[in-house]
């Protein structure tokens, strides 16, 4: 009885979540249209006052939150194979980046040559790049760390000095830093018998560091293109007997919000019905693709002139929203392109000239298809098109109708699928499929306001901790783990689809952070939970060129950690606790990915009331754990060199003072941290624990 109660409980608090949610609504879409306009006249009044100026319309949260002295700068730190040739690094960057055109002989990345500034708090790019130097970007370090020569033993150390350095203000926002493993940088060689010989298993790294906002606005340039990295390997690693590879999909917090699979199916569906009828219709009427391409067809009646129209209306939409992307993206050097512009109704006349049509040729269209002979002859044609169709065609639509129901009786499946049955064999699983899937998703959104409210208010732990307590600089360190054989892993400790590798890996940050709190017992409490928000990354995101940028990335999900050295039981607990997210945070996830993608959340709200929002929860959550994942650690650089080793520090943003990166590519784990300058030198303790519990946790 209970039980019960406390389900209709339960659903009672739903329901009037729901309906709190419901009536905020009119308020939420009257702030979006005043949020809107507003926005739109700021940077009206701003780019009317500051011409020299464009004023950065980013909608991204970090746009919202950064400042000068916390700004979001993205490091990322390679390691790559070979001697180390600066004079072709630097070529490659200037060819494929700084220098790249596109075909209307624009530059394809102006923003990395543009200064970025700050103007009544928004940022906006200076437009004249005259005085970009790329010596004072693509930059060869010469220098001796502490007095030695920078190898693995101080990278750590060298690469979290340099993260701690801001780029110059007066510069734009990006750097790319190779650092040689030894004194003699550009040629490293060998002297053998009076020749020069590449050193064999020598490496050197790059560091990139690059503001948010770079990639953010240049809708062309991806992160692998910053990186100059592609995937190549050629296939999938599959090994057999590896529950692993089989499972890995399901284990990976990227995948645990299933997509609407039926869905999808029916609009495919509907799609290639779409495509395939429009594909007829535009062999018919299209005049300038007929088959031969010679004798172009001749519009004698009102059908094919009204189906030149509905092309050409077609065609010139196509263009004029081509050239709105243009437009969008050229920005500033567009402006002066735009006067000359042609307008919609000079497209129209454009596409009509193309087709040859003129009013004189509709008209005598028009009066050819008016003709009492013409409407005569139609009409017979209708009618006897009926009759065929409707009374002699009967008994061989009947038996088409029979064989095909024959077929699905005794087959499953028809070749008839023309035929009705055909038809309704496949629509009717598809639609019925599709409903029960869209009453799961209204399911999900009945429920989203109650559990947002708990994940946000009622489940998150109060309990203090040292990263409450301090006052933060706004200046980042790093640090990283060494690498991290997963085989090695597996073979100590057996998995299961109740026990995963993900779990594991997670108790074994736990378990780090818990050992980092413990050396400030003193002066702070240990809390046995902590506030995290989780995200994913796929491989992608460093070497693919194509596509939307956000594909590869996850939404967010908020992870109440709890803190304790790793053991069976512990592992267990976080594997509940995953579990419940997939259930209770689907909606939140899909909110983050559509902030992500389509800056959704920001669009709804007040800037000032945006950012008390962000410090509130940021104050809340102040660690943010990102999994970066691929099936395979194959990586090479555009001048054919292999990469061992790609590491993302993520920058913590707002009050959010500690970023945990789980890398996780082929069978080799690595930890990189970024965090807050005052958390040093302790932040360091953290990988080293994760190395550890990796290597050594027994359960």
């Amino acid at each position: 009885m209970e039980k019960i109660f406390n389900k209709l409980k339960y659903l009672l608090k739903t329901l009037l979540c729901f309906l709190i949610a419901c009536m905020l609504l009119p308020i939420i879409i009257l702030s979006f249209v005043a949020a809107h306009y507003s926005n739109q006249l700021v940077y009206y009044v701003l780019s009317t006052k500051y011409p020299n100026l464009l004023i950065s319309q980013s909608k991204k949260i970090r746009t919202l939150i950064d400042t000068p002295r916390n700004a979001g700068i993205f490091h990322f730190l390679l390691q790559i194979r070979g001697p180390c040739d600066f004079d072709k690094i630097k070529q490659y960057y200037e060819q494929y980046l700084t220098n790249a055109r596109d075909k209307a002989g624009y530059l394809k990345f102006p923003k990395l040559r543009q200064q970025l500034v700050t103007c009544w708090g928004h940022y906006a790019w200076v437009k004249d790049s005259s005085s970009f130097n790329v010596n004072n970007h693509i930059l060869l370090n010469t220098e001796v760390y502490r007095g030695r020569s920078v190898n693995d033993g101080n990278i750590q150390e060298f690469v979290s000095d340099l993260a701690r350095k801001y780029i110059p203000s007066d510069l734009p926002q990006w750097q790319v830093i190779v650092i040689p493993t030894s004194l003699r940088a550009s040629t490293l060689t060998r002297e053998t018998e009076g020749s020069s010989e590449p050193v064999e298993n020598d490496h050197y790294y790059i560091l990139v560091k690059i503001h948010h906002l770079i990639i953010a606005e240049e809708d062309d340039l991806h992160i692998s293109e910053m990186l100059m990295l592609e995937d190549n390997s050629d296939q999938l690693v599959v090994e057999f007997g590896d529950t692993y590879r089989r499972n890995s999909r399901n284990q990976n917090l990227a995948y645990f919000v299933r997509k609407p699979h039926h869905i999808e199916n029916l609009l495919r569906h509907i799609g290639q019905l779409i495509v395939n009828v429009w594909s007829k219709f535009n062999y018919n009427f299209e005049s300038l693709e007929t088959p031969d391409d010679c004798n172009r067809l001749k519009i004698t009646c009102l059908s094919q002139l009204l189906s030149l129209l509905l092309f050409i209306l077609i065609q010139a939409l196509i263009s004029w929203w081509n050239l709105r992307k243009i437009a969008k993206k050229r920005s500033f050097q567009y402006l002066k392109y735009r006067s000359n512009t042609l307008t919609f109704n000079q497209l129209l006349m454009q596409e009509a000239k193309r087709r040859n049509l003129s009013w004189k040729i509709a008209k005598n269209a028009l009066l050819t298809s008016c003709h009492p002979v013409n409407i005569v002859s139609t009409l017979a044609a209708i009618i006897v098109q009926i009759n065929i169709n409707g009374i002699i065609l009967i008994p061989y639509h009947i038996y088409c109708e029979l064989f095909a129901l024959r077929e699905l009786i005794f087959k499953g499946q028809t070749t008839l699928t023309s035929s009705y049955c055909g038809r309704l064999s496949i629509y009717v699983p598809l639609v019925v499929y599709a409903q029960i899937e869209f009453i799961k998703i209204c399911w999900e959104l009945f429920k989203a306001p109650v559990n947002i409210y708990e994940e946000l208010f009622e489940y998150t732990t109060r309990e203090p901790n040292i990263l409450h307590m301090k006052s933060y600089s706004g200046r980042k360190i790093v640090s990283f783990s060494k690498s991290i054989d997963a085989q090695r892993l597996r073979q100590r400790v057996s998995f299961n689809k109740d026990f995963r590798e993900s779990d594991f890996t997670l108790a074994c940050v736990a378990g780090a952070i818990y050992d980092y709190f413990k050396t400030y017992a003193d002066s702070a409490p240990v809390p046995q939970t902590l506030n995290t928000t989780c995200r994913t990354i796929a491989k992608g995101y460093f070497t693919e060129r194509l596509g939307d940028k956000a594909d590869n990335i996850g939404g967010v999900v908020f992870l109440q950690l709890p803190l304790k050295i790793p053991d069976r039981k512990h592992v267990q607990q976080i594997h509940s606790i995953i579990e419940k997210i997939r259930s209770k945070q689907v909606m939140i996830y899909l909110a983050s990915m559509g902030q992500t993608k389509h800056d959704m959340i920001t669009a709804l709200l007040p800037r000032v009331l945006t950012k008390i929002c962000i410090n509130y929860f940021s104050f809340n959550f102040p660690v943010t754990i990102t999994k970066i994942h691929g099936e395979n650690s194959e990586f090479q650089t555009l001048w054919g060199q292999q990469v061992d080793d790609v590491l993302l520090f993520r920058p913590p943003q707002s009050k959010t003072c500690l970023s945990l990166n789980i890398h996780r590519f082929g069978d080799k784990y690595r930890l990189a941290i970024m965090a807050d300058t005052e958390l040093g030198p302790d932040h360091s303790q953290i990988s080293r624990s994760f190395e550890n519990y990796m290597e050594n946790a027994t359960l």
